[in-house]
């Protein structure tokens, strides 16, 4: 499955995490046998357990990553961004979102993918936002030689706006809700040319697709 729950790996992926989880298994095992042999060692017992964590854990983010790496951009056209986001919202109950007015710049891509990657980002705005008084707010706004699909929250700050800190497989901590599916998010804003950006606010956090601006016609 990929990181959000969705489709299945294409096959060879999915052998890759297969093979890989062997060794995994292996040394799990192991770890069982050293763990009989320490019962009265309190600290290399704790050593064992850690390994233990460990080897779980890797086991689990094995076919997120995958799933990020199996990301494909179709066949390319013209797009409005408008349409991006009303498909990456048509899902959602009336007034669970704002789609905010004004122009909204075409771009050149995969509207599907782009929907999707728009979807998360959305997803993870309504999440840090609940019980505030108002809804996220979508936009698409020029910046600069690019163009920008921007979702604004209204949850607490981030706790960075460093893209090496929020953008990994697995966040740890209370940040999870915000971040979640960013590494997903961030690879579908590269196959468009595009990044990630972010910007944190004392009521909340705007999150920025960035991505190159259609030719003019």
């Amino acid at each position: 499955m990929d990181s959000d729950g969705g489709e299945r790996l294409p096959s060879e992926l999915d052998r890759l995490v297969h093979d890989l989880r062997g060794p995994l298994n292996a040394a799990a095992m192991h770890l069982q046998v050293l763990r009989r042999t320490t019962a009265q060692d309190a600290v290399a017992r704790q050593s064992v357990d850690t390994i233990q964590e460990a080897i779980n854990r890797l086991a689990a983010l094995l076919p997120a990553a995958f799933a990020v790496v199996a990301i494909e951009r179709g066949p390319a056209a013209r797009v409005s961004l408008r349409a991006v986001a009303e498909r990456a919202t048509a899902g959602l109950e009336a007034g669970t979102v704002t789609l905010a007015g004004g122009a909204w710049p075409d771009v050149v891509g995969d509207e599907a993918l782009l929907a999707r990657g728009l979807e998360q980002l959305v997803r993870n705005a309504v999440r840090a936002s609940a019980g505030a008084a108002r809804p996220p707010e979508v936009r698409a706004e020029a910046q600069g030689d690019a163009v920008a699909l921007a979702v604004r929250d209204w949850g607490p700050p981030l706790p960075s706006t460093s893209p090496k800190v929020l953008i990994r497989l697995a966040p740890a901590g209370g940040a999870a809700h915000r971040a979640a599916g960013l590494l997903a998010v961030e690879r579908i804003a590269r196959l468009h040319g595009g990044a990630l950006a972010f910007a944190s606010r004392d009521d909340g956090a705007e999150i920025r697709l960035v991505l190159p601006p259609a030719p003019a016609r």
